[in-house]
């Protein structure tokens, strides 16, 4: 889990970032090399708790899928906006 201090369910990304950071200042080298990467971090809303995606990735990884769940993951917590911290997500 990226910080064990996430609520369960995410928190919307300026609250976490204010909260956690002061800002989101740090973010901008990432986005930046995302873009120049066809990556561009487009619809960032949450900040995810990653407890179930990562229960989620390790099991895909057994089946031979860990390359296309994280894929999948990443499009849909920053490109989407989706909240991969719920389960149903």
């Amino acid at each position: 889990m990226i910080d064990p201090h996430t609520k369960p369910d995410g928190e919307l990304y300026a609250d976490y970032h204010r909260r956690r950071w002061g800002g989101d200042g740090w973010t901008a080298p990432m986005k930046r090399m995302g873009r120049a990467e066809g990556a561009p971090y487009a619809n960032w809303k949450i900040w995810p708790n990653t407890h179930h995606a990562s229960r989620l990735l390790l099991e895909a990884g057994r089946h031979g899928l860990g390359d296309a769940v994280i894929g999948r993951l990443y499009r849909a917590c920053y490109e989407e906006g989706e909240n991969v911290s719920r389960k149903e997500v």
